[in-house]
């Protein structure tokens, strides 16, 4: 794992979103009857990962900035919830066998990224 940096670069930031983006929408989307294909389910690992990796980072910016005095802080909790939430979700799936489709994606965590004092 490379050594934490305040600025990761930017290509890391963008190819992070969209990996995040895709496994959500891979995540939330109706799925067809029957199980995955390999390749969807080895970009669906692959997501999994990145999320793991958010997670680490998430965790290190919490414990940086706990001690943080401002009016307006950003809500670690609940971040890391959702993070944690949608890599669970990300490995149900990987882990079951669709037989029936849904109608629906499952709902996101409600709580606000922002704390104000």
């Amino acid at each position: 794992m490379k050594p934490f940096t305040f600025f990761p670069e930017p290509v890391r930031i963008v190819r992070v979103g969209a990996v995040l983006m895709a496994g959500v929408l891979l995540v939330t989307s109706t799925p067809s009857v029957g199980a995955p294909d390999l390749a969807q389910r080895q970009a669906i690992a692959a997501v999994i990962q990145e999320l793991d990796y958010l997670i680490d980072h998430s965790e290190r910016l919490a414990t940086k900035y706990a001690q943080d005095t401002g009016p307006i802080r950003f809500n670690y909790v609940a971040f890391l919830d959702q993070l944690r939430i949608t890599r669970e979700r990300a490995r149900a799936y990987l882990n079951e066998t669709h037989t029936a489709v849904l109608a629906s994606p499952p709902p996101t965590v409600a709580d606000s990224l922002t704390l104000r004092r």
